[in-house]
């Protein structure tokens, strides 16, 4: 039986505000305490992102190596580290609708009677019916959204035990701390409940 850990985290820079969705599941009959050496491995793409690829990598093998775990060739790697990241171009469409006051509108509108109180907000004024006015505004906001996946992978089982799942918005106004202290914020909530090694 496997188990899910899910867990949103708001993450506020000098750039704006980021959120950072996690998802983690690992197979729970593992025993981990046999893995002792690890490698981080990748597939290098021709999508202008390795040198982030490089950059996570570093700094995946850092925090696992402050778990305990001794980093390795792959080829003597007790599991692998897989590391998947990709960049999608998104939209949202937003839709605001503001009350800016209220406008007269005669009884007679375009050919049809409208009685006095027939729409919510509406109330009569001598010869004129008062109703909201109301501006509706469209607004297409178009961003980058980033998928790191990080998995476990058992060499000698041949299988993967662990998977994290780490999704944002990407923000190109990140300083090169920023971008250092918001992997390093990513990688902790992915690994946070991965054991230790004794």
């Amino acid at each position: 039986m496997k188990r899910w850990f899910i867990a949103l985290a708001a993450a506020i820079f000098m750039s704006g505000c980021s959120t950072l969705e996690v998802q983690v599941d690992y197979d729970d009959k593992h025993d981990f305490s046999a893995l002792s050496s690890f490698a981080v491995v990748y597939k290098n793409q021709n999508d202008g992102r390795d040198f982030s690829r490089d950059r996570i990598s570093r700094q995946v093998t850092a925090y696992m190596k402050n778990k305990g775990y001794e980093n390795v060739e792959k080829s003597a790697a007790d599991f692998y580290v897989i590391m998947h990241l990709d960049v999608q171009q998104k939209s949202q469409v937003e839709t605001n609708y503001e009350t800016i006051g209220i406008r007269p509108v005669p009884y007679m509108y375009l050919g049809a009677i409208r009685p006095i109180g027939a729409y919510p907000g509406t109330y009569a004024s001598g010869a004129m019916v008062m109703e909201p006015d109301v501006r509706v505004t469209t607004r297409t906001n178009e961003y980058e959204e980033g998928r790191l996946i990080l998995e476990v992978f058992n060499v000698k089982e041949n299988r993967v035990v662990w998977q994290g799942i780490a999704r944002d918005e990407l923000s190109k106004d990140y300083t090169q701390k920023e971008k250092s202290d918001y992997l390093n914020r990513v990688i902790s909530e992915l690994f946070k409940d991965f054991p230790l090694k004794k």
